[in-house]
């Protein structure tokens, strides 16, 4: 029977091969990231944006409503970057729902905190939205509370120069849209009634509500509840209150 040291040998191998099979899957983690961030924003800005804008050319009078959860959030945002200019005419967006968003609180920034010369990648786009906007978030989602500002710490992909790195470093889903005008309110019960504006972001406090999920994501896919449900048709005008 073999003997090991208990400073050293096949124990010692042990750990040191657990310490190097979690830095690989660190280090795939955060590839699968990055990768699926810059795909997000590609398909958005080249397809969705270009789709929406040639389906709205062909049948006037459209209306089309965007919603997405996680890297989806990303995608449907920079789809308005990829929408023809609408001039003078009405868009043909007409609300956008971000749900726990894994891309930066400050996206839509005319001006970042501390570095007023930067500015968001989608700049001016709340524009292209003929409605309300809205962002849900929640300190229980891990995935965007921890996980996305250590990993864009990592690759130096700042939206800010602000003195709490979590806060430079944030994710939509964790505190909703910043630096831009607009107003919180609690991820409310169905038939509870919204005040939303057009053109102005409403983030919506889903602490109460998106709450349920283990390590290392929390509760970032915890979105499958009526309250986010009648949040949904609130933000399209869909929904008729009590």
């Amino acid at each position: 029977m073999r003997k090991t040291h208990p400073d050293g040998g096949a124990a010692g191998l042990g750990s040191a091969f657990s310490r190097l099979w979690d830095g690989a899957k660190e280090a795939l983690r955060q590839l699968t990231y990055f990768e699926m961030k810059k795909r997000a924003g590609v398909v958005g800005q080249a397809g969705l944006g270009p789709l929406v804008g040639r389906l709205a050319a062909a049948a006037p009078g459209l209306r089309v409503h965007l919603i997405g959860h996680s890297f989806g959030a990303r995608l449907v945002s920079f789809s308005l970057a990829g929408l023809p200019n609408p001039g003078a005419g009405a868009s043909p967006v007409k609300s956008l729902l971000l749900l726990q968003g894994a891309f930066s609180h400050f996206v839509f920034a005319d001006a970042l905190p501390d570095e007023p010369r930067r500015c968001g990648a989608l700049k001016g786009m709340t524009s292209r939205v003929d409605g309300p906007l809205a962002a849900t978030f929640s300190v229980h989602d891990l995935a965007v509370g921890r996980f996305y500002p250590l990993a864009s710490l990592s690759s130096r992909d700042d939206a800010a120069a602000a003195s709490d790195l979590l806060f430079r470093w944030g994710a939509m889903g964790h505190d909703g849209a910043q630096a831009v005008v607009a107003t919180e309110v609690p991820l409310g019960p169905a038939g509870q009634p919204y005040q939303l504006e057009p053109g102005r972001f409403t983030n919506l406090n889903g602490d109460a509500v998106i709450s349920q999920g283990g390590p290392p994501a929390g509760a970032h896919s915890d979105i499958f509840h009526p309250e986010v449900v009648w949040a949904a048709i609130s933000v399209a005008g869909l929904a008729k209150a009590n």
